[in-house]
């Protein structure tokens, strides 16, 4: 059987502080913040920070080390 490794070791990125995260991913962190994104419905990416869409912009960011389009 197959165990399943916690959060925090299976995703490092998890427990950086987001704001510290988008600055490492982003290039231009500020204006992205405050830019609507079409993979957010058109939302902006700070309207979701200290919200439950948080782990949207987590999974987008990870995506994004990973070489994935933001």
């Amino acid at each position: 059987m197959r165990t399943k490794l916690p959060k925090s070791l299976s995703d490092p990125d998890a427990t950086v502080d987001l704001e510290e995260l988008i600055e490492e991913v982003v290039p231009d962190a500020p204006q992205w913040k405050r830019t609507p994104n079409p993979l957010l419905g058109g939302k902006r990416p700070i309207d979701l920070l200290h919200t439950s869409g948080e782990q949207i912009l987590r999974d987008m960011l990870r995506a994004a080390k990973q070489g994935m389009a933001s």
